[in-house]
């Protein structure tokens, strides 16, 4: 008997080390003792880096599960696509009577779009999601139609959306992989990335002529170095669910965990992918901004060229050992511009290539300015572009 013991544990160690591929193809390759699987209660999870969104690690990614609040994710991005911040947002009976977590609406309220997005993502407000369909869409269906469209767009094929705020209905489910594919289309939008950070804020309201300070839900933006977003949810048929997101030394990554044993533990289970994933990449140094500067014409202008320059270094996430040779950079850059211009005005881009697909740009500058004017030189390249155009034509 003792003989049998030893030889199904020596089974079990032996089959320790395994290596994994994700569904986008990818080797996942990890030490299962070392791995956070076994100590989530997540029903499903993953963890992808969040430029190429590349999986780090995936436990039943492709379950479906109730998203609950997550859902405002992409209530969240399609209001930044279709509203703009000043518009002036009703609160009907609609919103006003939903259950759950709320904003306080009364009916009749008035709020700005960006105080009421705010507002839904710091304290999760089922009022405030609703309210935002409202005005985009009319009502929550057309609302659910634009939401079910969008995911598609992102690659969400596995999704169904009934409403924008994420309370239970059996035909509103997601996936691990597809909360953080939508996630991921989120987080480059730079005001998506603002308001998912805040830990705190005031927010106003117009009619009546009140405001109050809500807490973000998300508790690892006070007690997780770098932590940036995203939204937490739950409900009872949902369990504890999370979308977390981190920065540390040039590498962003996201986590999803769905259906935790409780609240607490989605912050816990989400703390130990984002860990394990900062084990696991590194941020490798590609270019130097002086690298990529570029001289370009300025036409019109009274000073006739000027230089620009990426904001930034340029930097490639690598998993693992791999090396930087899938990584390429390719510059999307006018051959002119036109006069005026001044110093930081945005000049084309650096984009960022994995396997020759786009997974980030970075802008470039103009390191100076240029009033609209004359200047012979500037003449000159009217003229000299104006007859290369033709033949590039």
């Amino acid at each position: 008997m003792q003989f049998l013991r030893y030889f199904i544990f020596t089974i079990i160690f032996s089959l320790s080390t395994i290596s994994f591929v994700s569904a986008d193809g990818l080797p996942t390759e990890f030490n299962t003792a070392a791995a956070p699987e076994y100590g989530l209660t997540a029903k499903s999870a993953i963890l992808i880096e969040a430029s190429t969104g590349r999986v780090i690690f995936e436990k039943n990614a492709d379950a479906r599960e109730y998203p609950a609040s997550m859902t405002k994710i992409l209530t969240a991005i399609l209001s930044l696509e279709m509203s703009s911040p000043d518009d002036i947002v009703h609160i009907a009976d609609e919103a006003a009577d939903v259950d759950g977590s709320s904003l306080y609406l009364e009916k009749g309220d008035i709020m700005r779009m960006d105080e009421l997005r705010q507002g839904m993502m710091l304290v999760s407000g089922n009022d405030a999601a609703v309210a935002i369909a409202d005005a985009i869409s009319g009502n929550t269906t057309a609302f659910a139609a634009v939401m079910n469209q969008k995911a598609k767009q992102i690659g969400a094929i596995n999704s169904h959306f009934a409403n924008p705020n994420g309370l239970p209905d059996p035909n509103h489910y997601s996936t691990a992989r597809d909360m953080a594919k939508i996630a991921q289309y989120a987080y480059r939008n730079k005001e998506f990335r603002k308001i998912v950070t805040v830990q705190e804020q005031e927010i106003h309201w117009l009619t009546p002529n009140k405001k109050m300070v809500f807490d973000n839900t998300n508790h690892l933006l006070w007690d997780y170095p770098g932590a940036n977003g995203i939204k937490t949810g739950y409900t009872d048929e949902a369990g504890g669910c999370l979308t977390a997101s981190a920065t540390r030394n040039g590498v962003t990554l996201i986590a999803v965990v769905m259906h935790t044993d409780d609240g607490e533990e989605r912050f816990t289970e989400a703390r130990q992918l984002l860990d394990y994933g900062f084990k696991k990449v590194r941020s490798h140094s590609a270019y130097k901004k002086a690298d990529l500067k570029r001289s370009i014409h300025v036409h019109d202008g009274q000073v006739a060229q000027i230089n620009i320059t990426p904001a930034n270094d340029i930097y490639y996430p690598l998993i693992n050992d791999e090396d930087s040779s899938a990584y390429s950079v390719k510059l999307d850059i006018p051959k002119y511009v036109n006069a005026p211009i001044k110093t930081g005005d945005k000049v084309g881009t650096v984009d960022i290539l994995y396997n020759n697909q786009k997974v980030g740009e970075v802008p470039m500058l103009a390191d100076r300015s240029s009033n609209r004017g004359f200047s012979f030189k500037s003449l000159y390249y009217v003229l000299y572009d104006s007859i290369t155009d033709l033949f590039t034509v």
